[in-house]
């Protein structure tokens, strides 16, 4: 597990991890099954007021990659969860100082609120998952830093 608040460049980084990985890994990030709206199944799953479908949408990506790993391929998955919501695996954390991190949101379009609760968020992350990898740089680099540790 790869994990990181918004604005880590956890999706920017999944074609760099594709390309240099040289074996049989599977590269996922939960933003995959979102429709062009940040939708799955008509729910704005990234909405706090879905937070209800939270456990169901985790427990839905707990079994994909169930399923992926049953067949004996490793697999990567990229996420802002943190272990509590979903115990499985190892853990790494895709960081980048806050003032990044902000600079990213705000091209998006992202509030001032929304981005303030992005940057809460890898306040707490940065205390669940010790370990990371910087994200500032180019994604190459970070991907050569992800696998890097994948091949631990």
């Amino acid at each position: 597990m790869v994990t990181g608040a918004p604005g880590a460049g956890k999706s920017t980084v999944i074609p760099e991890l594709v390309r240099l990985h040289s074996g049989n890994l599977v590269v996922m990030d939960m933003d995959e099954l979102l429709d062009h709206e940040g939708k799955v199944l008509g729910i704005d799953i990234a909405d706090s007021t879905a937070a209800a479908n939270w456990p169901a949408y985790n427990a839905l990506w707990l079994r994909i990659t169930e399923l992926i790993r049953r067949s004996g391929t490793p697999m990567l998955l990229l996420s802002p969860l943190v272990p509590r919501e979903m115990p499985e695996g190892r853990w790494l954390h895709l960081d980048c100082p806050d003032s990044v991190r902000r600079k990213r949101l705000a091209q998006r379009g992202w509030s001032d609120q929304h981005i303030a609760e992005a940057i809460a968020d890898a306040a707490e992350i940065r205390k669940l998952v010790p370990r990371s990898v910087p994200g500032e740089g180019t994604p190459e680099e970070s991907a050569r830093l992800i696998l890097a540790w994948v091949d631990e």
